[in-house]
């Protein structure tokens, strides 16, 4: 069997066209896949630099709550502390108006009890007393 030959360059040309086609077809379709990959790796790239910017401002945020904690802390340790100071200088002064007060107290019932004592030694004095035959009474004053 023979081939004729314009059938056979028809056929050849097809499958040349064939050929050509699917070149150009793989060729767009590697070259976009090519742009494709590109762009996923930007995309890539752009992504992994905003986590690590993200991370970085995550860290100095945690980093400036870390401060203001701390500042915090110790403003509330120092006020506390004041607290204490005046509750403790308040305890002392209340402990030494108290020791005032009793101390005045003491004074005050040992000058009554002073007065006590010479009032009675004043009785004391004045209590020897006698009765006339007549009924009436004399006091004898002490020298």
């Amino acid at each position: 069997m023979t081939i004729p030959v314009p059938i056979f360059t028809s056929l050849i040309a097809a499958g040349a066209a064939i050929l050509i086609a699917f070149a150009g077809a793989s060729f767009n379709i590697y070259s976009r896949l090519g742009r494709l990959e590109r762009g996923q790796e930007a995309l890539a790239a752009e992504i992994l630099a905003s986590r690590e910017r993200s991370d970085m401002q995550h860290s100095a945020a945690m980093e400036r709550l870390a401060a203001f904690e701390e500042r915090a802390l110790a403003r509330e340790a120092a006020s506390e502390d004041r607290a204490l100071a005046r509750e403790a200088a308040s305890e002392d002064r209340a402990l030494a108006r108290e020791a005032a007060a009793l101390a005045r107290e003491s004074a005050a019932e040992e000058r009554a009890l002073a007065q006590h004592n010479e009032l009675l030694a004043e009785i004391r004095l004045w209590r020897t007393h006698g009765h006339d035959a007549d009924g009436n009474i004399f006091f004898r004053v002490p020298e």
